[in-house]
C-alpha cells in the first residue's frame, strides 16, 4: 500500500508520461491533483459509496489534473498527459478508499 515513487518532478507545460505498475494485490489508480488537495478528493471518493466502484473512485473535482482508471493487482497502464503551467507542488494519491493515507506523493513543476 505504497508508491514506490513518492516525488516526480516536470518542467511547466511538459508532456509527461507515466508508467504505473500495481505489484499489490489490491486495485489502485493514480491521480494528480492541485496543490493541498489531496485529502478533499481522497474524501469525496469516499464519499461516492458504492456507486464509486462504477466511476474508478474518480470524483467529480476541478482539482483533478489527471488520472488513471483503477488498476488491479498485476496490472499497469500508461498515464500520458502535459505537467502544468504553473510551478508547484501539486499532489498524486490513491482513490481506492482508505488507501490515500499512505498513497501519495508530491509532483512538482518547475519553470
Amino acid at each position: 500500500l505504497r508508491y514506490d515513487v513518492k516525488e516526480m518532478t516536470a518542467k511547466a507545460g511538459q508532456k509527461v508520461r507515466i508508467l504505473f505498475n500495481n505489484p499489490d494485490a489490491l486495485p489502485h489508480n493514480l491521480v494528480i491533483v492541485k496543490p493541498g488537495t489531496a485529502d478533499a478528493v481522497a474524501n469525496a471518493a469516499i464519499a461516492m459509496g458504492a456507486d464509486g466502484c462504477a466511476a474508478q473512485f474518480i470524483p467529480e473535482s476541478s482539482d483533478i489534473l489527471a488520472y488513471t482508471a483503477m488498476i488491479d493487482g498485476q496490472g499497469s497502464t500508461t498515464l500520458d498527459f502535459e505537467a502544468p503551467k504553473e510551478s508547484a507542488a501539486y499532489q498524486f494519491v490513491c482513490t481506492f478508499p482508505g488507501h490515500a493515507t499512505i498513497m501519495r506523493g508530491v509532483f512538482t513543476v518547475v519553470e
